[in-house]
């Protein structure tokens, strides 16, 4: 007998979302449809001709056992300018942490993009 495993089936990177169609409107907060924050900001960078975003984590505090991570998030023009900086608030996990700053760069964006 075959055993049926569940699993949650992430995000479908065999039929991925061509980067010419994203679009920062187009996200609907805080569902970012079938992947994550950091990966649509990756392909928003992509898509704009940006550099990648560049995660740094900025802050651990705690015991080694219940530390808690502050990440931030850097979002550059080609040509090295600031387009948007955000901060993580603190998370037990530097997964979770870089997730939330992504979330909040994705945000910024949105807001941000009436005025491109």
């Amino acid at each position: 007998m075959l055993r049926q495993e569940r699993r949650n089936p992430g995000p479908n990177f065999s039929n991925p979302t061509p980067i010419s169609t994203v679009s920062v409107g187009s996200i609907n907060q805080p569902d970012f449809g079938k992947g994550s924050a950091k990966a649509y900001l990756h392909l928003l960078c992509t898509a704009k001709h940006w550099k990648q975003p560049l995660f740094e984590c900025c802050n651990e505090e705690g015991p080694p056992h219940i530390k808690l991570f502050t990440f931030k998030v850097s979002v550059l023009s080609e040509e090295g300018f600031v387009i948007v900086e955000s901060y993580s608030n603190a998370r037990t996990t530097k997964k979770a942490a870089a997730e939330d700053a992504a979330e909040g760069a994705v945000w910024c964006l949105k807001h941000m993009s009436s005025s491109w």
